[in-house]
């Protein structure tokens, strides 16, 4: 297989069947480790005859598609429309054998990647991307390797410890506001469980989830003529609806920006919230359709918060699923703008 020029960084496409996410998070870890950019449909937004726009958005960001290839891959109608639509765009494709099953007519003259050893098939596989063998450390206690847990620096220890969670009884809930521009898998789960966070368990979501969580005891007030809601139990203040339609990740930004500038409701302090914030938000149990207090507006199902995951990915809360998740930046999904964080936390 020709190798990409050493000036091209990977942009990974991962196309894969539901039963295969063992292998598919151990895979992504490892990956985003060893420095290529990863996108993984962890959200499952699959339906009707096309290919939902996130994932379309997505083939065209990518320059190679990883075709986890298995019994229940090639029965997989999805699979299918990933793996033609990136051959239709003159994407890398590069079949990872995690079986015997045969590969599809048009893909048998690709050089495949054997995954049944799959030591030895990510040995080959970051060789053919031209990427380093990662250190061994620590993934998921769920995900059957060692990945890195990495510390950034903008993150104190004790605020990522699993170990220890926030008292309930202090005046207010102090919640970072700072954003983060990688916030990992592995943060993203202590911290939901160091703030009791609820977050719905899905096989997507698992290597984070916190389906025990109990929430935190919000406790809202409408102020400004209800334009805006004041939660007593963390100092914050949200909008009460937010935007009317979806946005990508930049105009997320734009529109928290132009509130500023506005002055709306008497404040000129938005920003987008960080996933500490809009976790806070997160009930453990549906009012109607959401998990979300009444409070606020139905509208804004999925909202972006100011946390990468990546370079090409940000971190998004959804009501309507009862957890959080992370998009391409090019993805769309709704704003809530927040004042009134601990921008020193």
């Amino acid at each position: 297989m020709t190798k990409r020029a050493q000036t091209e960084k990977p942009r990974v496409f991962i196309s894969y069947s539901r039963q295969d996410m063992t292998v598919v998070r151990r895979l992504e870890i490892l990956l985003r480790t060893a420095g290529a950019e990863v996108w993984v449909d962890h959200v499952g937004i699959r339906g009707g005859d096309n290919l939902p726009k996130r994932i379309s958005d997505a083939l065209e960001w990518c320059n190679t598609l990883l075709l986890i290839w298995s019994d229940s891959a090639r029965q997989s109608k999805w699979v299918e429309k990933e793996w033609t639509n990136a051959d239709a765009l003159d994407r890398t494709i590069i079949p990872c054998l995690l079986d015997r099953v045969s590969l599809p007519g048009i893909l048998a003259s690709k050089v495949y990647v054997d995954f049944r050893d799959f030591e030895k098939g990510i040995a080959e596989l970051l060789d053919t991307l031209d990427l380093a063998q990662p250190p061994t450390t620590t993934m998921p206690a769920d995900v059957p390797a060692q990945a890195p847990a990495p510390i950034h620096g903008q993150l104190k220890q004790e605020a990522i410890s699993s170990e220890t969670q926030v008292p309930k009884t202090s005046p207010h809930l102090l919640l970072r506001s700072t954003p983060l521009s990688t916030l990992s898998v592995v943060e993203v789960k202590n911290m939901l469980r160091r703030y009791d966070f609820y977050c719905k368990e899905y096989d997507w979501n698992k290597a984070w989830c916190n389906p025990q969580g109990k929430g935190i005891d919000n406790n809202f007030e409408l102020q400004q003529n209800g334009l805006v809601v004041f939660d007593h139990a963390t100092a914050l203040v949200w909008q009460q609806s937010g935007s009317t339609e979806y946005f990508t990740y930049d105009k997320a930004e734009e529109f928290s920006r132009d509130l500023k500038d506005q002055n709306f409701a008497g404040y000129n302090d938005w920003h987008l919230p960080t996933l500490e914030e809009a976790m806070s938000l997160m009930e453990p149990k549906k009012h109607g359709d959401l998990y979300i207090d009444p409070v606020f507006d139905r509208k804004q199902r999925w909202i972006w918060t100011a946390d990468k995951e990546s370079a090409s990915a940000a971190w998004v809360v959804g009501f309507g699923l009862g957890s959080c998740s992370y998009d391409l930046v090019g993805g769309y999904s709704f704003v809530r703008a927040v004042r009134g964080g601990q921008s020193n936390i």
